[in-house]
């Protein structure tokens, strides 16, 4: 019996699903038993898919969250700058959280993503509204946000974006 595949090799295998034989390159190890390639693929009813709406919910959801969770951040920074590194921690799980609850539970990394992005932008929200309210949203608003803070600032950005990121991969 030679395989379906290539069929210059001699096999005693055959796919549990449809009886070509099959070679051990060819050859798909699933939880039942060999099958071939094709026999072996997911159907598409498996594949967990986000519906559009779902993902504009999670993308509303991640950013509120992240706005929310900034501005509570910004205060406690200026009382506990000591612990600022672990508060941004938990801003990005808090993020991460909700990004996985509005998502319904779905990970992957197209949403870690957008929930790591979404907590590092919770932690410059603060930053832009105490920049507003002073300066008025003009050019040097924009650059005090991203000036303003320097190593630290990327340190709580990193530190948050760690905690949304290991919340939904």
């Amino acid at each position: 019996m030679y395989c379906v595949n290539h069929p210059t090799v001699e096999t005693l295998v055959t796919c549990s699903a449809c009886g070509n034989p099959i070679c051990p390159d060819c050859m798909v190890q699933t939880p039942v038993s060999a099958k071939c390639p094709a026999c072996a693929r997911m159907p598409k009813a498996a594949l967990v898919r986000l519906k559009p709406d779902r993902i504009a919910l999670t993308g509303i959801i991640g950013l509120v969250a992240a706005a929310a969770g900034g501005y509570v951040f910004g205060l406690f920074v200026s009382a506990l700058s000591f612990f600022a590194i672990i508060i941004a921690f938990m801003l990005g799980a808090a993020v991460g959280e909700a990004v996985s609850r509005a998502s319904g539970r779905f990970h992957g990394r197209e949403i870690a993503a957008w929930a790591a992005g979404c907590a590092a932008l919770g932690i410059l929200f603060p930053l832009f509204l105490w920049g507003v309210s002073a300066y008025g949203l003009t050019g040097p608003t924009i650059t005090y946000v991203i000036a303003f803070g320097g190593v630290w600032k990327l340190l709580w950005m990193a530190a948050a974006a760690y905690g949304a990121w290991q919340r939904n991969a």
